[in-house]
């Protein structure tokens, strides 16, 4: 067997060196690199962060121009009709927002009466939202935000995430992620007792 001269092997080892040094120095050299993720502490805090919604409990509900199914400009704050509201953001291929519909449905089963249930469909068309309430069975209002103005009036990151607001359209109570009837009967009562 052949010997391989030492220098030849040093030749081959600095220029495998070199290779690397250069693809780890242009990687993220493209203009993206703000877009990686840095772990500042492993572990403990990353950039950038999860997306969570503005704290809304005890203010007053910002408003916006949103449509109903119909296509019609609707106001929110519009809506207060001297009842309390429950407002509910969703979209069709968020699962958590699927699986809450039917304690949503119960809820304004029990609730409708007194309080007023809108449900904010955050992506979808007109006719996929009906679609999609008519599967899951949901009678109470839905209206469509397409254009994100309500959302990003309120600082909805997260869905679902369904408001309690008074009367007087200050929020009361605001839950980021999939809600339980428990949950929505101990809030509705509090809602319709304050």
């Amino acid at each position: 067997m052949k010997r391989v001269p030492p220098l030849l092997i040093a030749l081959l080892a600095g220029l495998a060196a070199v290779v690397l040094v250069i693809a780890i120095g242009t990687r993220g050299t493209n203009g993206d690199s703000d877009n990686d993720v840095v772990l500042d502490e492993p572990g403990e805090y990353q950039q950038p962060g999860i997306p969570t919604n503005a704290p809304l409990a005890g203010a007053r509900i910002a408003t916006a121009t949103i449509l109903d199914l119909d296509g019609n400009d609707v106001d929110l704050v519009a809506l207060l009709d001297g009842r309390p509201m429950l407002v509910n953001f969703w979209f069709s291929n968020c699962q958590p927002c699927k699986r809450e519909m039917p304690a949503l449905q119960k809820a304004w089963a029990d609730f409708g009466d007194r309080v007023r249930f809108v449900g904010v469909n955050t992506q979808d068309s007109a006719s996929i939202t009906r679609s999609f309430a008519e599967d899951v069975g949901v009678k109470y209002e839905l209206l469509r935000d397409p254009d994100g103005r309500l959302v990003t009036a309120n600082g909805i990151a997260t869905f679902p995430t369904t408001l309690m607001v008074a009367a007087d359209g200050t929020v009361v109570e605001q839950v980021a992620g999939e809600v339980t009837g428990d949950d929505l009967t101990r809030m509705l009562t509090e809602l319709t007792e304050s």
